[in-house]
């Protein structure tokens, strides 16, 4: 389940304070196998800024584990992405996504994927 813990609304997930009401929605989806929660941490150099949201993640799955309804399982924890997957794992991070430390940065940029998001506001070229 992605929650936004930076509050920005270039980032998609529930509110963290919508998280708890939506899992006790969850057994009535059987089909539906979450296994914890991810996010994607405000984009900062600055670590102090950054941390925050991991632990809002964190602290809100140990909460999550002690109230979760039976057979939601909260083993998981999807943050980090490759200019903070330390912190991430600092944090509790039990997934981290650093495909750009791996492969190198996209070869189009992020508005090709992502048109109509604020951070993808300048015009993108269209290749017939």
């Amino acid at each position: 389940m992605q929650v936004n813990t930076s509050g920005e609304a270039s980032k998609f997930g529930l509110p963290p304070q919508d998280v708890t009401d939506f899992v006790r929605q969850l057994p009535a989806y059987t089909a539906l196998r979450v296994r914890g929660l991810m996010t994607l941490a405000l984009l900062s150099a600055n670590p102090a800024r950054v941390r925050p949201c991991f632990a809002l993640l964190r602290d809100l799955r140990e909460r999550l584990r002690q109230d979760a309804p039976a057979g939601i399982v909260m083993d998981e924890l999807s943050m980090g992405m490759s200019g903070d997957f330390e912190l991430a794992i600092e944090e509790g991070a039990t997934v981290v996504r650093v495909g750009q430390a791996i492969f190198g940065a996209r070869a189009v940029p992020d508005s090709h994927y992502w048109p109509d998001t604020p951070l993808n506001s300048t015009p993108k070229e269209h290749t017939p």
